[in-house]
């Protein structure tokens, strides 16, 4: 199973992008991940990667994608951006033996919007996304609510959302066509899935410019995943740590 790079960049964006004095700085670093799949007998996926970030004025290029600011500047609570990032789960049918006779799964490039309104120290969060790599020709939605708590001289960011797939989306990487059909493995078309999930961030400036990055969130999957015979699990669950310099 090939690791989907997007969640190393939701590690540094939503964390840098929300400290003003990183803004039009160049970031690099290194960190290591954790993650399990919900796809059937796959291992945790793991290992070391590269951490790089470019935080202009109103736009930034990282990991997860590209945001533009379409609305609000860094004191404005509402702000609203343009983003292009990449998303699905993908599976590569060689890493086990229950996937013999299955097509790879691969992830999507998806375009969309974005909007955050500030609420004390708190901040609720909405993108809708489309896929535009015409991968599944679905789309999503993800709403949460996120609170920065001061912490050991650094910033906890627990954070509690969801997330909406519609039925194309799921289909593709969740269903079983009659020709990848098998003994165990019947054929099943999935509707679109709610999945709720829990995630806390961790950053702490160890100086001036090195800093510590910590990021870990849990999945619970709807039923209409859940119930794929792709799948054993009822949850997906990842984990990172690593140090980003700043230039």
């Amino acid at each position: 199973m090939q690791y989907n790079k997007l969640f190393l960049g939701l590690t540094l964006v939503p964390l840098l992008i929300s400290t003003p004095a990183l803004a039009g700085e160049f970031t690099l670093g290194l960190g290591a991940y954790t993650a399990k799949s919900e796809y059937k007998d796959l291992k945790n996926s793991s290992g070391a990667v590269p951490l790089i970030e470019y935080q202009g004025q109103g736009w930034s290029v990282s990991p997860g994608g590209i945001s533009v600011d379409l609305l609000g500047g860094e004191e404005a609570p509402l702000k609203i951006s343009a983003i292009l990032e990449s998303t699905g789960s993908e599976m590569d049918a060689s890493d086990s033996t229950s996937f013999i006779g299955v097509n790879d799964r691969d992830a999507s490039i998806d375009l969309g919007l974005q909007m955050s309104y500030a609420i004390g120290a708190g901040s609720v969060k909405g993108a809708l996304t489309g896929d535009v790599s015409s991968t599944h020709k679905g789309y999503g939605l993800d709403v949460n609510y996120s609170h920065n708590i001061p912490l050991f001289g650094g910033h906890l960011q627990p954070a509690a959302g969801f997330e909406f797939k519609s039925a194309n989306y799921t289909d593709y990487y969740y269903g079983v066509s009659s020709s990848e059909t098998a003994t165990g493995r019947a054929a099943y078309k999935a509707s679109s899935a709610i999945n709720p999930y829990l995630s806390y961030s961790y950053f702490y400036p160890i100086n001036e410019n090195l800093s510590l990055i910590h990021n870990t969130s849990i999945t619970f999957l709807d039923s209409e995943i859940e119930d794929s015979p792709l799948v054993d699990r009822s949850n997906t669950w990842s984990s990172f740590v690593g140090v980003g310099y700043k230039f």
